[in-house]
């Protein structure tokens, strides 16, 4: 069935309420799900009701990326689902995305809602560049978030990222470079290269609490959002617009 990754790091109250929705739903008792503590204390949770539950204690914050690819070494099943500890509500048929995962290079990733049940922005979206980026301040692009149909897209939040073991192992799993924001988007990039195809599934839903982990510092957050969104462009779209990010961000015009 499908083997939850979830990686911990100030979420104790949070991922409680996570693990209780998530053995709610179908199949739950097939699925395993794989914890990676990277809180410094260690993590005590109930048994529920799933096939198997493990706790990775790593008792540092070694990063979101980093984290996920010690989860990928438990796994054992051929679907994988990367989800955020402050997920909930999961819709009980959620089990069935593994049917759209077509072929071992698919990704997808059903709707994320806010709290109010709005479909949370910036969640999934096209390729990135500076035009994009600039564009997006001014209204240009369409919001693929807001659809109501299955579509194709450039990339998913790794809020609640379905895809194959398979395709996780070709390749090398996520970039342990980018500490926090940007590792899903170049997980989704690289995967294209190779071939895939990245499905938006707003049939299913889930609620996504957001930024837990990182709400009592913003400043260092935005320093993270920052560093990560330079590395990703430097990685996959050159010297040259990252400059110009750089000066863009300076201007406080994009």
């Amino acid at each position: 069935m499908i083997s939850f990754i979830i990686v911990n790091y100030n979420s104790r109250r949070e991922l409680k309420k996570c693990l209780d929705d998530l053995c709610q739903i179908n199949e739950a008792d097939r699925c395993e799900v794989i914890i990676i503590n990277n809180d410094t204390k260690k993590l005590s949770l109930p048994q529920y009701n799933f096939q198997n539950q493990i706790i990775h204690e790593v008792n540092q914050n070694i990063g979101y990326g980093a984290a996920n690819n010690i989860g990928l070494k438990y796994i054992n099943n051929e679907i994988v689902c990367f989800l955020n500890p402050d997920t909930h509500s999961f819709c009980a048929d959620i089990t069935i995305i593994t049917k759209h995962l077509t072929d071992e290079k698919t990704i997808a990733m059903p709707q994320i809602c806010t709290e109010s049940g709005q479909s949370e922005p910036w969640s999934v979206g096209e390729n990135i560049s500076l035009l994009r980026l600039l564009g997006n301040n001014v209204g240009l692009y369409k919001k693929p978030w807001l659809s109501k149909q299955k579509i194709s897209v450039s990339w998913v939040s790794g809020a609640a990222l379905f895809t194959t073991a398979k395709l996780m192992q070709k390749l090398n799993g996520f970039d342990e470079d980018f500490f926090l924001y940007f590792e899903d988007v170049d997980l989704c990039k690289r995967a294209t290269a190779l071939g895939s195809k990245i499905y938006y599934l707003p049939q299913f839903n889930i609620i996504h609490t957001g930024g837990i982990s990182s709400k009592k510092s913003t400043k260092k957050q935005k320093r993270c959002y920052y560093k990560s969104q330079d590395l990703f462009f430097q990685k996959h779209l050159g010297a040259f617009q990252t400059y110009l990010l750089r000066i863009c961000r300076f201007l406080h015009i994009k």
